[in-house]
């Protein structure tokens, strides 16, 4: 026989089924009344991005390896309502707060959502249609169906991360790993922007470590590493981002500022820097003001380099 209700007793009944499968299944660990509530063709949903099924036979071994592992909770703060859909169909929704007990080893305190679709059948309701869910933290105040702030700030970071990253990879590609000189990369960039640009003049050193070799086989690499690093320490002091390690015991310094008289000055200041320390190396120095030739003025630097280094080189035998 057909149960007869009113509308307002359906939706009481409804309440109170909803209310007991929520608390039959968070509470009590009671997975089988909750199966017992659901139709053949039920469709689940739940708060996980995994959790799906469609079938009474499916979803109810689903709840059935709920049965025992679900902690005890306590449920507060419930609000539910009902709205009639179709003759035969209500929409009940269930909003509340549940939190796991002391007892349960557990800390767990989270805001729940849930939506249930009944067919009002004749041996009673039967939930049709079971969606959990919970409250999507990135939506912020202002937000209205998507989660624009948290989705601009995470665009905003991801350019950060790769303008920062750009700088760094840029800053790899033309600094030498050894010194943290620039390298022979950008000192080619440099040199390249200079011939398009319109220099008034130009200053430029070479500078030469002599004897190199020679510490390699009598003390070792690190030994030789470290007079490099030396080297480019003193010259970085005088000249910050105007020196280039563009070999392995050769420097380059390139200078588009100074007047002729304050470049070498500059040059001697740090070539009897390197003097105090010990430190023996050969200098080329080139500097225009008229009809700059960025090209003949390396020449001339490395000529002149190369001339003090065979002199040096010629004393070293002489005295030998």
């Amino acid at each position: 026989m057909k149960n007869t209700y009113s509308e307002k007793e359906k939706r009481q009944i409804l309440i109170e089924k909803v209310s007991q499968m929520v608390h039959k299944h968070y509470c009590e660990n009671d997975s089988e009344f909750v199966i017992e509530q659901f139709d053949d063709d039920v469709i689940w949903v739940g708060a996980g991005e995994h959790e799906s099924a469609q079938g009474l036979e499916t979803i109810a071994g689903i709840f059935r390896e709920f049965e025992g592992k679900i902690p005890k909770c306590d449920i507060y703060d419930e609000i539910y309502d009902v709205q009639k859909i179709s003759p035969e169909a209500y929409l009940c929704s269930a909003k509340m707060w549940i939190a796991t007990k002391p007892e349960t080893g557990m800390s767990m305190r989270a805001h729940h959502r849930m939506t249930f679709v009944f067919r009002w059948k004749d041996d009673g309701p039967k939930c049709c249609h079971l969606h959990i869910s919970n409250p999507y933290d990135d939506m912020s105040e202002g937000d209205i169906g998507f989660p624009f702030k948290i989705a601009k700030q995470s665009y905003q970071y991801l350019q950060e991360q790769i303008e920062e990253q750009t700088e760094i990879l840029k800053r790899l590609s033309y600094e030498d790993l050894l010194t943290g000189v620039y390298n022979r990369n950008k000192f080619i960039e440099d040199i390249k922007d200079a011939y398009l640009a319109d220099i008034p003049h130009i200053g430029i050193a070479y500078f030469d470590l002599n004897g190199l070799k020679l510490i390699n086989d009598l003390y070792g690499h690190n030994a030789g590493d470290e007079l490099i690093c030396n080297v480019a320490s003193h010259l970085w002091q005088a000249f910050e981002k105007k020196v280039y390690r563009t070999g392995g015991d050769e420097f380059v310094v390139v200078d588009t500022e100074l007047d002729e008289l304050s470049f070498r000055q500059e040059i001697y200041k740090a070539e009897e820097s390197m003097k105090n320390d010990g430190i023996s190396f050969s200098t080329g120095i080139s500097w225009r003001s008229t009809d700059c030739n960025i090209e003949e003025q390396f020449k001339e630097a490395d000529s002149l380099m190369y001339q003090e280094k065979r002199s040096y080189y010629k004393m070293k035998k002489k005295d030998a």
